[in-house]
């Protein structure tokens, strides 16, 4: 039995975006993991196997979706300069940050096991990393020209203000979650002046840290809750 896409012949990072792209439809129902790899590769009418190929296997999916979740970000932001330039800075902050909240939504129930693979002390760096760009992203795509201890900071505090959004969001079962967005505004806030102080960015990354530290005990109640949400549905 031949297979109709010679997947041998294709490069391997076009193979493995291939899969990768087709796996997320299955995360759903099966997480994050290698079986919905496995599933991905025989919606593409590969071998199972050719799963491998994607190194760290439900880590490397989840990586995936990251980046592409950054990626699209920053190209939504970049169509949309006109209407950042008429908003004052934390307003497009606060837009920017609930522009890639709201891409985890289709995957919410499932994202706690994601926070907890993350969590692992193997992947945790990558994790840091991804929302370190993800902070800068958004400061750039917001105007951001500071080059001094301010651009540590800004960037430091913003990455604090995601994550713990992020872990607030797992729970909320508000309609549109409205408690999620208020709790946003909430952490702006409290964030008077994003920027300051060189000890307040080694404050706000060791909150970062902490926040990606702990992700697997709230993930272990956000699996809970989110059996609960599906229960309801």
């Amino acid at each position: 039995m031949g297979y109709k896409i010679p997947y041998l012949r294709l490069h391997a990072q076009e193979l493995r975006d291939r899969l990768l792209k087709a796996a997320l439809k299955h995360v759903k129902s099966k997480g994050w993991s290698v079986a919905a790899l496995q599933s991905g590769a025989e919606d593409l009418q590969m071998s199972k196997s050719i799963s491998g190929i994607v190194q760290n296997g439900a880590a490397g999916l989840i990586e995936y979706f990251v980046d592409d979740c950054n990626q699209r970000l920053e190209a939504g932001l970049d169509s949309r300069q006109e209407e950042l330039a008429g908003m004052r800075v934390p307003e497009r902050v606060r837009m920017a940050v609930r522009m890639r909240l709201e891409m985890l939504i289709p995957y919410i129930d499932t994202w706690p096991q994601a926070l907890g693979v993350q969590a692992h002390p193997a992947h945790v760096a990558t994790a840091v990393r991804q929302r370190a760009e993800l902070a800068d992203d958004i400061w750039h795509a917001c105007g951001d020209t500071s080059t001094d201890y301010n651009w540590y900071t800004k960037r430091g505090l913003l990455a604090a203000v995601y994550a713990a959004t992020e872990l607030y969001m797992l729970t909320d079962y508000s309609p549109g979650y409205a408690d999620t967005w208020r709790s946003l505004d909430r952490r702006l806030a409290d964030v008077k002046r994003l920027g300051g102080a060189a000890t307040e960015a080694r404050q706000a990354m060791s909150s970062v840290l902490a926040s990606v530290g702990s992700m697997a005990e709230w993930a272990q109640e956000a699996v809970i809750q989110a059996q609960r949400r599906r229960q309801q549905s």
